[in-house]
């Protein structure tokens, strides 16, 4: 839908990014302002889902596909609880999402523009948004509005191939790898993306050699602890409120690596059998166990180059390492790609209030959904200001230590998450069906609410000492946004 009066009159709300964490603002906007509000999505992509409209084709969801959406907007179809959504199927499901929003609000959709700049100005009718945009196939645009969420959130870019100086080797991603061949494959990356490449090309039976560098190892979720399936929900499983609760109140803001070796030892899981990073991952025992198998050799090491040599082609590894590698190898860049954007920071509430920023240099949840839910429903209350949240800069504790970048986040999420149930009424909270927890019965769920509602000052409490522990030590972003002296809520 085109909105003709957009080059002079300001938009009541403009939201850029039009993936998961965008469309939940848009729907705590449905919730919130009258159907003749004009509102704007914007977002970089040729049509909305994020960056789910361009994964690699062997992705699916970790966690129950009715956990992964809008609101509470249910999957359009009947599928076992426990079924892991394909990327497509997930692309699909946000499309219909957005159709069913569409029709609530004076909605205006832009594609293939990205964001230049934003800023906040001030006009003889109050202090405004201002939106630099240019267009992907040329052309700028300039766009006000009353109000702004920046729901890019970790704005996960394209992987791109490895630069590799060997000419006997291929250099490929996840979405242009030759899946069917039978040439030897190497995989960049211990993570997510990496265990999905294994575990793709293991299932598929052909008996091709894979290798994986792995670093310093990555750790998941166990699925099967954490998301039993059947009647075990009843009685057996991990929630994660409880759990980051029973993580939060271990750490103390300075023994990170002990509060990380009890989670591993408790709640991971991982192929390489172990592991000193975390991203939240999630896999299963049989995932694991078939990539353990499947795989014929981890290295625990980084790649620097394959180069070419009178012997044959080598991979140069950082530690001075070198190993041969046949030719015709495929070398697949599965290397992180999270919380490592040169990103200025900048605080999730604008100085004069008229922007909000869901972004991992201000984080107020790891998950950059449920943030857009809930402080989108504050934004536009007008009581983000006053909420005693925490911010973190995730980006920069990542550089300095990803236990503690770990750790640090479960209990600033925490901690956070008892101000929101404290702030929030119980229909807006029991409206949020991105809550992992919502997998058990009723029982559990109220058991960890009512622990929280007779504890939760005492929690909140410890969990500050130790964020504030935490700026102290490390001279990171990790405090109330007010607190700031550089910032004018101070």
């Amino acid at each position: 839908m085109s909105d003709p009066d957009r080059a002079t009159a300001p938009y009541d709300l403009c939201i850029l990014g039009a993936g998961i964490a965008g469309l939940n603002a848009l729907f705590v906007a449905c919730e919130h302002l009258p159907a003749t509000a004009r509102v704007l999505l914007v977002d970089r992509n040729a049509t909305c889902g994020g960056m789910w409209t361009q994964t690699y084709p062997y992705v699916r969801l970790h966690q129950p596909h009715a956990m992964f959406t809008v609101g509470d907007l249910p999957w359009g179809w009947t599928r076992p609880a426990g079924y892991l959504a394909t990327g497509a199927e997930v692309a699909a499901h946000l499309s219909d999402c957005l159709a069913r929003l569409r029709d609530k609000l004076a909605l205006t959709e832009m594609y293939g523009q990205t964001c230049v700049d934003i800023a906040e100005i001030t006009t003889p009718d109050g202090p405004m948004a201002e939106l630099r945009l240019q267009a992907v196939d040329g052309g700028g645009e300039t766009i006000r509005a009353l109000r702004l969420i920046d729901a890019r959130g970790f704005d996960v870019p394209q992987i791109a191939a490895l630069n590799l100086s060997s000419d006997q080797v291929v250099s490929a991603t996840p979405r242009t790898m030759d899946s069917e061949g039978d040439a030897p494959v190497y995989i960049v990356g211990g993570g997510k993306t990496g265990m999905d490449t294994a575990h793709s090309l293991i299932s598929r039976g052909s008996g091709r050699s894979v290798t994986m560098l792995t670093g310093r190892g990555t750790i998941f979720a166990n699925r099967d602890k954490t998301l039993p399936t059947g009647a075990a929900r009843y009685w057996r499983g991990h929630l994660v409120l409880p759990a980051f609760r029973e993580l939060a109140m271990l750490f103390d803001g300075t023994n990170a690596d002990a509060v990380f070796a009890h989670y591993r030892d408790k709640y991971a899981i991982s192929p390489t059998g172990g592991g000193d990073q975390f991203m939240f991952g999630i896999l299963s025992e049989a995932e694991s166990e078939t990539i353990a198998d499947g795989v014929d050799a981890f290295i625990g090491d980084y790649l620097v180059d394959v180069v070419d040599g009178a012997a044959g082609s080598e991979m140069v590894l950082r530690s001075g390492a070198r190993h041969a590698v046949p030719p015709g190898s495929i070398f697949v860049n599965c290397t992180g790609h999270v919380l490592r954007h040169d990103r200025a920071y900048e605080p999730y509430l604008s100085p004069k209030g008229t922007t909000l920023r869901i972004t991992s240099r201000s984080a107020v949840n790891f998950l950059s959904s449920v943030a857009s839910y809930f402080l989108t429903h504050l934004f536009l209350t007008d009581r983000l200001r006053d909420a005693p949240l925490y911010e973190l800069d995730m980006d920069a504790l990542r550089q300095i230590d990803r236990k503690l970048l770990h750790i640090t986040a479960v209990t600033h999420t925490y901690l956070n998450t008892l101000v929101l149930i404290d702030m929030l009424p119980f229909q807006v909270l029991d409206r949020c069906a991105l809550d992992l927890d919502r997998w058990f019965p009723m029982h559990r769920r109220l058991a960890a609410l009512i622990d929280v509602k007779m504890n939760g000052r005492r929690y909140a409490a410890h969990c500050r000492d130790a964020l504030d522990r935490v700026r102290v030590d490390h001279a990171v972003i990790c405090g109330p946004i007010a607190a700031r002296p550089d910032h004018p809520h101070g």
